[in-house]
């Protein structure tokens, strides 16, 4: 045989270019996390109410919603390398600022600033989902890129608390996971590129093994694209939006207060503080795996996607609502434990969200279209500590708080639900398809 006709070995620069970017996702989550593992101390130092409380771990998501469309049309224009490399050193300052904050409103300033830093990270992801995967393989790529987000919390609890022990105070803590992010963005960008042509270590192989399927959404470069008023008539995006709005007030109103939940009502200490948010984050990192998977197999194998992603997300939303609604029943502080870690098993199921755009949005929109479903995100990750911080101080306990949480559970069902997975997101008027298709 000639070196002609042996079968190329197709290289894995795929997996390497995730696992960077899963590494940049999880500092970008131990950074989110030192805040409200380090509140209990913040709080005392500077005396803040739960009110205050509830604006300081809010504050991040005022900025990171408005940089949302903004640094996804950014990444559509200019790249993800560039783009999120720069974004990432950035962000990496203001958490290392943040350690010398000497009051509530300075250590807001560093968050405010870490918000929009920190922006176009999920639609990079999205974006690099769409080019560097081939579709049966996104929703495992777009849930194992998640699933750094609950780990990153998980192993930040530890590695926080015990940053805190060591030190005698929360401020190394700001520091040094500052100074590791600037590091890594550096690494990211110094190996990422946009495109598989772009890499000098991506095959012929590899190429054609990426390119080989496509999506629903897949468009070439001459057919006209949707515009905003294509998508603002689309019901399923609509669907979507309000889906990811209901997820995300969930899973930051979770993340936010779990540590306060922990150190005061149920009375664990520092280090008991560090392990028991470990578990209950830990335990979304298995649903973000549990869910990729079965989503990737069932729907290699299947023709209507409507069936297998709504039988998923409908698990998903009843898990979560219904882990939720235990909570105010529960005194024991082990089984509050229990309880949350499921109801974070079944939240993060929506992780397969951050493949949606790549399946359902043309190639050239994926990066705006997921800064706009991000906005989502952070509408909820904004408003979610404010209204339980409030509804904590009104009250004097968490039971409204987590009725809170399970409504915007049944929202986050109902939006998913109401999402068509068999047609994209939105089609031009001028491709001659009615609207209400879309």
């Amino acid at each position: 045989m000639t070196s002609a006709a042996i079968p190329c070995k197709k290289s894995n620069v795929r997996l390497k270019i995730f696992a960077v970017l899963w590494l940049l996702v999880l500092l970008n989550f131990i950074d989110r996390a030192a805040l409200s593992i380090s509140m209990p101390f913040i709080s005392e130092e500077f005396q803040l109410s739960p009110e205050a409380q509830g604006w300081l771990l809010g504050s991040f998501f005022w900025t990171y919603l408005l940089f949302q469309i903004p640094g996804g049309w950014l990444l559509d224009k200019f790249g993800a390398r560039k783009i999120v490399g720069g974004a990432g050193a950035l962000w990496g300052g203001f958490q290392l600022l943040g350690g010398f904050a000497m009051s509530g409103a300075f250590l807001t300033f560093t968050r405010l600033g870490l918000g929009a830093t920190e922006a176009p990270v999920f639609p990079a992801a999205a974006k690099l989902n769409s080019r560097w995967l081939p579709s049966k393989e996104r929703a495992r790529g777009a849930t194992f890129i998640d699933a750094a987000g609950p780990f990153g919390s998980a192993v930040g609890g530890i590695i926080v608390t015990g940053l805190i022990g060591i030190t005698g105070g929360w401020r190394w803590a700001f520091v040094i996971t500052g100074g590791l992010t600037i590091v890594v963005a550096v690494l990211y960008y110094l190996y990422l590129r946009d495109t598989p042509e772009e890499h000098p270590q991506v095959n012929d192989a590899e190429r054609a093994y990426i390119q080989h399927d496509a999506d629903v959404a897949d468009t070439s470069d001459d057919r006209a694209l949707p515009r905003a008023n294509d998508y603002l008539r689309s019901g399923s995006f609509w669907a979507l939006w309000l889906g990811r709005l209901g997820w995300a007030t969930v899973w930051w109103g979770i993340i936010s207060w779990t540590p306060s939940y922990l150190s005061t009502a149920m009375n664990f200490n520092l280090a008991s503080l560090g392990w028991g948010t470990f578990a209950v984050y830990a335990m979304g990192v298995l649903g973000q795996l549990v869910a990729g998977w079965a989503t990737d197999r069932f729907r290699a194998n299947a023709t209507n996607y409507n069936v297998v992603m709504k039988t998923i997300l409908a698990i998903s939303g009843i898990g979560t609502v219904a882990a939720i609604l235990t909570l105010p029943m529960i005194e024991n502080g082990y089984v509050a434990l229990a309880a949350l870690g499921i109801a974070v098993f079944f939240n993060q199921f929506g992780g397969i969200y951050w493949a949606f755009p790549a399946w359902l949005a043309p190639k050239q929109q994926v990066g705006t279209v997921g800064g706009v479903m991000n906005v989502a995100s952070s509408l909820g990750g904004g408003f979610a500590p404010v209204v339980m911080g409030y509804t904590i101080a009104a009250t004097g306990g968490y039971a409204g708080a987590f009725i809170f949480l399970a409504a915007a559970g049944g929202l986050y069902l109902a939006g998913s639900l109401a999402i068509n997975f068999n047609r994209p997101l939105a089609i031009a008027r001028d491709e001659g398809i009615n609207g209400a298709q879309s």
